[in-house]
């Protein structure tokens, strides 16, 4: 993984149950190798093209916790992070990615396309919430899994896929089945996920020639631990909303 060059600044962020001084950084190593820590993965971060996006981490612990939150690209390279986060028993903290990440120089916004927080405390959770000209959706903070389904897929609009490959090894294989109401599978695609990569397709592309009139949730299996979420759109753009797999 390459790193950018040494830059620093320390910035103060305002939280609803938190005042620490977290430390915006751009020259940062790869939190997600080794170590018994628990990772959360805010798998949607979108701060560019008119794009606002809002985190928060929630400790619902009675332990105080403290942790790193780590920017990457769609290909895994960390680039930015938020150092020194300080969450009190049963605390919680929020902040805008932008506004966080203002005073870093030369900042890059295009190169955020997810976000992890590292701790040593297990049972954190959270959320991340993007929103743009009126239009938002929500997206719980989560784990890696190797099975999980996607609810719902939308006729009348559209509906996206994500997956991250959170286990950092190359050609993970992710089986992905459509399913109709009545349980008969429709159709069966694969895709191959490199170390940390996040893949974006919609439901047309992954199952493309298939005949998906029928199918109306998503199911799959992977070789190793990914962090999936889906969206839906209206074709108008006025509607958007999302979820985790389940």
């Amino acid at each position: 993984m390459k790193t950018l060059p040494n830059l620093s600044l320390a910035i103060f962020l305002l939280s609803l149950v938190l005042f620490t001084a977290p430390i915006a950084r751009a020259d940062i190593d790869n939190p997600l190798s080794g170590g018994l820590i628990t990772r959360i993965y805010f798998s949607h971060v979108a701060v560019d093209e008119g794009w606002q996006t809002e985190i928060a981490i929630i400790n619902p612990t009675p332990e105080r916790a403290t942790g790193r939150l780590v920017c990457y690209s769609d290909s895994g390279v960390p680039n930015y992070s938020l150092d020194n986060i300080v969450l009190e028993p049963h605390g919680r903290y929020e902040i805008d990615v932008r506004q966080a990440f203002a005073g870093v120089h030369n900042l890059d916004y295009s190169i955020i396309d997810y976000m992890v927080f590292t701790s040593s405390t297990f049972g954190l959770t959270g959320y991340s919430k993007f929103y743009k000209d009126g239009v938002r959706a929500s997206i719980m903070a989560s784990g890696p899994r190797t099975t999980g389904l996607f609810s719902k897929i939308d006729h009348e609009g559209w509906t996206g896929i994500a997956f991250i490959e959170a286990a950092g090894i190359d050609n993970t294989k992710v089986t992905l089945t459509a399913y109709a109401n009545d349980g008969t599978a429709i159709a069966q695609a694969d895709l191959t996920l490199e170390s940390g990569d996040k893949v974006v397709k919609e439901v047309n592309q992954i199952f493309s020639g298939a005949d998906l009139s029928r199918a109306t949730y998503v199911s799959y299996t992977a070789e190793h631990g990914v962090v999936g979420f889906f969206l839906n759109g209206s074709g108008d753009g006025l509607m958007l909303d999302g979820s985790q797999a389940q």
